[in-house]
């Protein structure tokens, strides 16, 4: 699944996880519609059973 993420330039990064989902995968696109196309293509891949949306609206840095 990781190799398949790689091949989208709207991943940044993936995290692991434990807990309610397996991995965590951020994204940047420059549109809505762009992020909506990517997560479209993104459930296509197999192994995706499912997905959760979470938009970061405020980042503090520590």
């Amino acid at each position: 699944m990781l190799k398949a993420l790689r091949g989208f330039p709207q991943v940044e990064a993936a995290h692991r996880t434990h807990g309610r989902w397996d991995m965590i995968v951020e994204l940047n696109t420059d549109s809505l519609t762009g992020f909506s196309a990517a997560l479209d293509a993104i459930r296509l891949v197999e192994g995706i059973a499912a997905t959760e949306t979470s938009l970061l609206l405020t980042t503090h840095r520590m």
